[in-house]
């Protein structure tokens, strides 16, 4: 079955969706890192551990928002020239710890053009009922735990921050190596500086009233440590959703991939509560970044609209709940690649085929959740 040209869906977005200004980009990037500078600060001068933790876990948020801006810089999309975005992509991802050229490789080359493809997109890629049969017990035993809520802690730095984006293979980074360990020392000098930084204004609290500032392992913990893990678990929640649903299709190879399967059909719009996507700078309007990653955060919301207006019964649409988490983690464990269908770790079908049993057209996803 013919499916859409990925020209075709590029025409349903509006022109002046791919338009980029440095103002508002710019005022919005000084904007998140000032929060984040000023909630790193507060967590290890605040008085007690619990203002200490919260306000770590404030500075998460706005790493996130850095890490949202970093990846549209990364694309070349946040503001005009390449350049500019270059260096506003390191800068944006120094909070979390992100090697730009590494985060490339992985991202725009892996993650994008080879999107959903087994073996070679690395985002909450499943396992066979065969890959999981044929592990080790303690693999197939992790594999089950980075599919928990617990699991989900550790599953951006183990599966995703260490492989790909801190210590990738360098033959596969190819023209990049270099610029992937100028980019590495950029990612510790930040580290350094942000510490010495902190550790500094610690001991100039030292003489404030209200000030209960921390130690050496204080400043490490609250000001570096706690914000990346709390920032590192809402990142491997936000992939999970993105790129997870019953009716989402992997591709067993690259000769089975099509544009308009992996990027519209298969990459979920979430609708988060109380009109957050915005604050969320627009990046959970996913289906239209994966059309056409051209396009700012800023316009994603037209975009996303002009796809959905097109197809509205192809494009997934969920409203964001710790319930509806919970559910994928459930339904969507193994794939069957054949028949393009989740599976349970027994190998009981745990949603709807997206192809018949003969390999063809795509099956109606009948009785799949779209709420």
């Amino acid at each position: 079955m013919m499916t859409p040209k990925a020209t075709e869906l590029f025409d349903l977005i509006p022109d002046q969706a791919r338009h980029r200004r440095y103002l508002p980009a710019l005022a919005v990037f000084g904007v998140e890192y000032v929060g984040y500078l000023v909630c790193v600060a507060g967590a290890v001068v605040l008085p007690g551990w619990g203002l200490k933790a919260a306000s770590a876990c404030l500075a998460a948020l706005w790493l996130s928002g850095l890490y949202i801006i970093g990846h549209d810089a990364g694309h070349s999309t946040f503001v005009p020239g390449p350049a500019a975005n270059r260096w506003i992509a390191r800068f944006a991802f120094f909070p979390s710890f992100t090697p730009l050229a590494a985060w490339f490789r992985a991202h725009v080359l892996l993650h994008h053009n080879f999107l959903r493809v087994r073996g070679r997109d690395m985002v909450w890629m499943p396992w066979s009922l065969d890959e999981y049969r044929a592990a080790p017990r303690w693999r197939r035993a992790w594999y089950r735990f980075l599919r928990t809520p617990v699991g989900l802690a550790v599953y951006w730095t183990v599966g995703n921050w260490i492989p790909y984006l801190l210590f990738p293979p360098g033959a596969e980074m190819g023209s990049r190596r270099r610029q992937n360990h100028f980019d590495r020392l950029l990612v510790g000098g930040f580290a350094v500086a942000l510490f010495g930084a902190l550790y500094g204004l610690t001991v100039r609290a030292a003489e404030w009233p209200w000030a209960d500032p921390a130690g050496p392992a204080g400043v490490f913990l609250f000001g570096l440590v706690l914000p990346y893990l709390v920032w590192a678990y809402l990142t491997a929640v936000v992939d999970l959703i993105h790129h997870t649903h019953p009716r989402a299709v992997w591709f067993a190879n690259r000769r089975e991939w099509d544009y308009f399967t992996a990027n519209v059909r298969s990459t979920v719009h979430i609708v988060l509560p109380f009109g957050l996507n915005r604050i969320a700078l627009n990046i959970f309007e996913h289906t239209a970044h994966h059309v056409d990653p051209r396009v700012p955060l800023f316009h994603l919301p037209a975009a996303q609209a002009g796809l959905a207006g097109a197809y509205p019964t192809d494009v997934l649409v969920e409203k964001f709940s710790p319930g509806y988490v919970l559910r994928l983690l459930r339904t969507c464990r193994l794939y069957d690649f054949e028949r393009r269908q989740w599976l349970d770790y027994d190998g009981t079908p745990t949603a709807p085929p997206q192809r018949s049993a003969r390999r063809g057209s795509l099956a109606q996803a009948a009785g799949a959740s779209h709420q």
